[in-house]
C-alpha cells in the first residue's frame, strides 16, 4: 500500500509540473540546479563571483535546505568548509599571492558573510566547528572597532561601512544566543548594542528612511557616503529582531520595520518589485548583483518573527516577477533585474534564491 500511494503521489507530482504548475520549492530547486552548474568542486568556491558572494551563495543553499527539509546538503557543507578555511589568495598589483586562513583577511565585511554562513551550518548541522569558525572569525571583526566607535570596513581603516557594522550587529546578536560570552572587552551583546548606537548616532539613516553607506575619512574629516543600497537595508534586520527579543526593548522592532517599510517604498519600481537603483539595469558590478537577495533573506526573518501582511504581499509578489519574467517561466537563469531577462551569474541566481526562499517561508 505505501508504495502505491508513493507511486501515485509522484505520478501526479509529475502531471503537475508537466502541466506548467509549479510550486515554489519546485522553483527554488530550478535554481538550486543552476547553481550547481557554478560549482567549481575543486575549490569549494562558485565560478563567476568574488569570495564573498560565495559565502552568500552557501547561506541561501543552506536556507533552501531547512525550508525543504533537505538534510542531503551536510555533507556538501562539511566538503565546502574543508576546502575554503585555508585558501590561497591570487597575487594583484600591490599584494603577493598569500593564504587566507579561517576565512580573516583584509576586508571586514567579508569576514561578517562567512561567519553567518558558518552560523547557519552550526544552526542545520548541529556541527560545533562551524560555530567555532563563526567565533574565531568575529574576535578578528571586533579589531576593527574605532577608538570614536563604528567598525571599519577594511582593515586600511579609512571607511566605516553600514555593511561592516550590519553583519556585525546581526552575528553579535545570534552569537549571543548561541552562548557567546565576551569578545574583545566586551559581550557578544554589548557589541550589538554598541554598534546600532553608534549608527544611529552617526546618522546612517537618510531623511527617506533608508540606511546609507557609511562613514568616510579624509583630510582629518568624517563625512557620510549617501549611497543607499538593498543590502545596508536587510543586514540589520534580524540584529534589531534579536536585540528586542533579548532586551524587551521596542524602538529595535520599530527600527527593522521602518527601515523594511522605507526599503518598499523606496527602492522598488511602479510594480513593487525589488530594483538596485543605483546600477539596474545594467550598471551593476559583481557585487551588488547580489544585494537584493541579502534584503529578502532577512526580510523573510523578520517577517517570520514580527510578519506583516504588506511584507507577505511583497515577497510573493518578487518571487513570481522572477519565476515568470525574469526566468520566463523557469526557462533561463535569472539575473540582476527581477522583472525583465538580464545576464545571469552566480551571484545573481543566489540573491533570486533568497527571494524563493523567502517566499517557501511563507
Amino acid at each position: 500500500m505505501k508504495k502505491s500511494i508513493l507511486f501515485i503521489f509522484v505520478f501526479l507530482s509529475a502531471i503537475q509540473l508537466s502541466l506548467g504548475q509549479e510550486t515554489i520549492e519546485d522553483q527554488s530547486k530550478e535554481l538550486v540546479r543552476y547553481l550547481d552548474n557554478w560549482h567549481n568542486e575543486e575549490t569549494g568556491l562558485w565560478e563567476t563571483t568574488s569570495w564573498w558572494n560565495a559565502a552568500n551563495i552557501l547561506t541561501a543553499l543552506i536556507n533552501n535546505a531547512k525550508l525543504t527539509k533537505n538534510t542531503d546538503f551536510k555533507e556538501s557543507i562539511e566538503d565546502i568548509f574543508n576546502k575554503t578555511k585555508e585558501f590561497e589568495v591570487e597575487a594583484t598589483e600591490t599584494k603577493p599571492a598569500w593564504v587566507c586562513k579561517n576565512y580573516i583577511n583584509e576586508f571586514y565585511d567579508d569576514e561578517g558573510w562567512w561567519a553567518l554562513a558558518w552560523l547557519d551550518a552550526w544552526e542545520y548541522t548541529g556541527e560545533k566547528k562551524y560555530l567555532d569558525m563563526a567565533n574565531i572569525i568575529f574576535k578578528d571583526i571586533t579589531t576593527g572597532w574605532s577608538d570614536t566607535g563604528g567598525l571599519y570596513w577594511k582593515k586600511e581603516l579609512e571607511f566605516k561601512g553600514s555593511i561592516s557594522n550590519g553583519l556585525a550587529l546581526t552575528l553579535a546578536t545570534r552569537l549571543h544566543l548561541a552562548g557567546t560570552k565576551e569578545v574583545n572587552g566586551k559581550t557578544a551583546l554589548r557589541w550589538a548594542i554598541s554598534i546600532w548606537d553608534w549608527m544611529i548616532k552617526s546618522k546612517l539613516i537618510n531623511s527617506n528612511g533608508n540606511m546609507q553607506d557609511g562613514i568616510r575619512f579624509k583630510n582629518g574629516k568624517e563625512s557620510i557616503t549617501e549611497n543607499v543600497w538593498t543590502y545596508n537595508q536587510g543586514v540589520v534586520l534580524t540584529g534589531l529582531v534579536h536585540l528586542n527579543k533579548i532586551t524587551g526593548e521596542k524602538h529595535y522592532i520599530k527600527s527593522a520595520h521602518d527601515l523594511a517599510k522605507a526599503t518598499v517604498k523606496n527602492m522598488t519600481n511602479s510594480d513593487l518589485v525589488l530594483v538596485e537603483k543605483r546600477c539596474e539595469p545594467d550598471k551593476c558590478r559583481p557585487d551588488s548583483k547580489q544585494f537584493k537577495g541579502v534584503f529578502m533573506r532577512h526580510l523573510m526573518f523578520l517577517n517570520e518573527q514580527s510578519p506583516k501582511k504588506m511584507y507577505k504581499q511583497f515577497i510573493k509578489k518578487n518571487a513570481n516577477a522572477i519565476w515568470n519574467k525574469a526566468m520566463n517561466k523557469g526557462k533561463q537563469d535569472p539575473g540582476v533585474v527581477w522583472d525583465a531577462p538580464s545576464e545571469p551569474n552566480a551571484a545573481t541566481v543566489s540573491s533570486a534564491l533568497d527571494a524563493f526562499n523567502a517566499a517557501l517561508s511563507l
